[in-house]
């Protein structure tokens, strides 16, 4: 499955630069030169990221839908790219709260690495539930000890954080057996011919 993702930047080169470090069957990127166009995606496309050139923030009267659509429940991931000297509105980093900036020059590999790092926490894959089952919780209550809500959340996210990151390993085990299968590497045998187990 492709993930959207949108460049808003006004320079081209950036705009290359995204398409050419962002595979195609990884990220479908859908890109913009200006804040009208960026307001105009952000209407037809739900992004799992956005990179956004600052220089897109200096036209004040385009900047309140953004900022409406980025202040929303559901937020997107958001890196700056900035320049050196290009001096950012006075409360964009409030309400944009970027996942990270990149100061220009900086490494193509670096945004693609923070950038996938960022979609793929996003990313709740289907065998996992969105709710944990709440009846070994009423019991603990109905037994008379008294249960913190917070602490139950906060055990929840934990179990949710431990299930996805097994099968983050796990895919990226699959993903590599399966590069390696496509390269057409020899399996690895045992003395005698048989296919060595897995242990």
């Amino acid at each position: 499955m492709a993930y959207n993702l949108i460049v808003a930047d006004s320079s081209p080169a950036i705009r290359r630069l995204c398409q050419s470090i962002f595979p195609e069957e990884t990220f479908r990127l859908h890109l913009a030169g200006s804040l009208e166009e960026l307001n105009q995606l952000l209407e037809t496309t739900n992004p799992e990221a956005l990179i956004l050139g600052s220089t897109l923030l200096e036209a004040s009267d385009s900047l309140l839908p953004l900022q409406a659509r980025l202040s929303a429940g559901n937020r997107v991931p958001v890196f700056l790219l900035a320049g050196t000297f290009e001096p950012l509105p006075r409360d964009c980093r409030e309400w944009l709260k970027p996942e990270k900036v990149f100061l220009k020059p900086f490494y193509s590999e670096s945004l693609a690495e923070a950038v996938r790092e960022a979609v793929e926490k996003r990313r709740v894959p289907d065998t996992l539930p969105e709710e944990l089952p709440d009846s070994p919780l009423k019991e603990t209550s109905a037994a008379g000890s008294q249960v913190n809500p917070g602490l139950l959340r906060e055990l929840r996210h934990i179990i949710q954080q431990e299930v996805l990151e097994a099968e983050r390993e796990l895919e990226k085990r699959l993903r590599a057996s399966l590069q390696a299968t496509d390269r057409g590497e020899p399996k690895t045998r045992e003395p005698g011919g048989g296919q060595q187990s897995g242990r």
